[in-house]
């Protein structure tokens, strides 16, 4: 990948339109490390997201550059104004060890269009915003304006970041406690179904055993503009943005617990912790979380049928995959056109290393999910 020649095309074709064009003053040209935190209706809530980030080693936050992007749709309700008001004048006033800029779309005439609006296109304003302030290797660190990060969050990144030398990684997490304590079993329900479902599609051999989390990301600069930024969805941009990196490079994953999201009952949007809450307090379970371990023992069958094949008609793996599965995987397969791709990819593979990488890009963390749910 040419870096340059993808970095200055990113920034003619790719990035967000909007952005702020009045210069920042900041004490450095470029950064290291970036938090990105959008801001919906959160005071004082953020206020305790920044003073967690605050508690950071000073050498590390001397090289970071936090962006609070502040917004809400035309129209919004003047409540959830006010109270993005209340966020954006408070962190302009406070203090801190890091340097921040705060963008403001959520006044009046600086609010975002309905057709805009969401957490995929507040978090890509604050990432495409940074890119003239960062470098190749720059970290970016997606956060949420209710979660609380460890006090060793950077500097277990960053050492594992000059082990590693990843392009992007998940951190493990652990929601915060509930008042709430029909909410606080279903939490713990809810992490252990995704750290369950993560570690399976990982053993399967797919490269898509994570945990997407919104809060839970870190990606290099160069990873960011590799995949064409954030995507712009109002729910699961997580999801998709991660799907996206895993198509690009390896994931890795730090096991240490750093990130600490909110548990609230919240349903700002069709997917998501707080919907996923709201069902189970309506509901006492969880719909399309849990599935059979013959169910993943069927991906993992699958992709090794698949490897085995490298180099033969699909006429010879269709024999096989009628052979080794029923009927229903069967016309899944067929219905997501394998055997439209499986001779380009075969063709356009110079190594089977090369084919299945084309392959788990055709067989992606979306396909895989449903795949999961037609045969579970």
């Amino acid at each position: 990948m040419n870096f340059n020649k993808s970095y200055h095309k990113y920034l003619k074709k790719m990035v967000y339109k909007n952005l702020p064009n009045k210069k920042f003053h900041t004490k450095k040209d470029h950064y290291k490390y970036f938090f990105i935190i959008p801001i919906y209706n959160e005071y004082p809530n953020v206020l305790k997201t920044l003073d967690s980030i605050n508690k950071q080693q000073i050498k590390l936050l001397n090289d970071t550059l936090v962006i609070l992007v502040v917004n809400n749709k035309e129209n919004s309700d003047i409540e959830i104004i006010n109270n993005n008001d209340k966020s954006y004048k408070k962190i302009k006033n406070k203090k801190y060890f890091y340097e921040s800029i705060t963008l403001d779309f959520y006044s009046i005439k600086k609010s975002l269009a309905e057709s805009q609006f969401g957490v995929g296109v507040a978090r890509k304003i604050g990432m495409d915003f940074i890119l003239t302030y960062a470098k190749k290797n720059s970290l970016i660190f997606s956060l949420d304006a209710d979660t609380i990060i460890s006090k060793n969050y950077l500097s277990i990144i960053v050492d594992f970041y000059h082990l590693k030398k990843f392009q992007a990684c998940t951190i493990n997490f652990k929601h915060l406690k509930s008042n709430d304590s029909i909410i606080n079993k279903g939490i713990k329900i809810y992490e252990k179904a995704l750290y369950h479902m993560a570690g399976k599609i990982k053993e399967s051999g797919s490269p898509y055993g994570y945990v997407s989390m919104g809060s839970a990301i870190v990606c290099t600069v160069e990873a960011y503009i590799a995949v064409g930024g954030m995507c712009q969805k109002d729910a699961a941009e997580d999801f998709y943005f991660m799907q996206s990196l895993a198509k690009f490079t390896n994931i890795y994953n730090i096991k240490d617990y750093l990130v600490y999201p909110s548990s609230r009952c919240e349903q700002r949007v069709h997917l998501g912790t707080g919907y996923r809450m709201k069902e189970f307090k309506k509901n006492q379970k969880f719909k399309n979380l849990f599935f059979h371990d013959s169910s993943y023992n069927s991906i993992k069958k699958l992709i090794v049928l698949v490897e085995k094949n490298y180099n033969q008609s699909y006429e010879i793996l269709n024999k096989e995959l009628n052979q080794y599965f029923d009927h229903n995987i069967c016309n899944f397969l067929y219905s997501h056109r394998l055997n439209n791709i499986w001779d380009k990819i075969n063709q356009n593979a110079k190594s089977k290393k090369q084919f299945m990488l084309f392959f788990h890009q055709w067989f992606d963390a979306l396909k895989i999910m449903k795949f999961l749910r037609i045969i579970n």
